[in-house]
């Protein structure tokens, strides 16, 4: 899609106000085993570091029908990030995770829509986390701004750009928290 598009589509498209506090987030991606199972333990690693026990973070997928393990290069390019992510297991997303989150966060703008209908009246909740980024999106690639691309299939660059901009996004997210903040 053309970058025209996407700063069409981008003036309605924004997060809910921040909780000061969050005490539990939940990762919402495709298929649960590369955005968003990195993401829980990212900001696991991050959040928790020195402060144990201060945020509980989860991930789970829209379209999980088989637990599965992350692709290898999935789990290199974690590692490479400091991320262990080989014990990891698909699952998918239920009422229950939803209730019991403070923040859900998605990482593209059309799984927002999804959820809403999947769990309408959550809509106060629901974060596109690519929006907490660092900086515009390249000017060839405007859907940056609003998407974080699945690297599912493709090469551990892809993996590590992907979790780079997962690292990015977490990073302004918790810099807006009152219990995180960051300088």
């Amino acid at each position: 899609m053309t970058g025209l598009y996407w700063r069409c589509l981008g003036k309605g498209i924004g997060n809910p106000p921040v909780p000061r506090s969050p005490r539990s987030v939940l990762f919402l991606c495709q298929g649960n085993i590369c955005r968003s199972p990195f993401a829980e333990r990212y900001l696991r690693k991050v959040a928790e570091s020195g402060n144990p026990g201060r945020i509980r973070s989860r991930s789970a997928g829209l379209d999980v029908r088989v637990s599965a393990p992350p692709p290898d290069l999935a789990v290199q390019a974690a590692k490479a990030r400091a991320v262990d992510l080989t014990d990891h297991r698909s699952k998918p997303v239920t009422a229950d995770m939803i209730e019991e989150s403070d923040m859900i966060f998605v990482v593209e703008h059309r799984q927002v829509a999804v959820l809403r209908r999947i769990f309408p009246g959550n809509d106060p909740k629901i974060f596109l986390l690519p929006l907490f980024g660092a900086g515009p999106p390249p000017a060839w690639n405007y859907a940056l701004r609003y998407n974080i691309p699945d690297p599912y299939g493709k090469s551990e660059e892809d993996f590590l750009e992907c979790f780079r901009m997962i690292e990015s996004s977490i990073e302004g997210f918790l810099s807006r928290c009152d219990r995180y903040p960051r300088t």
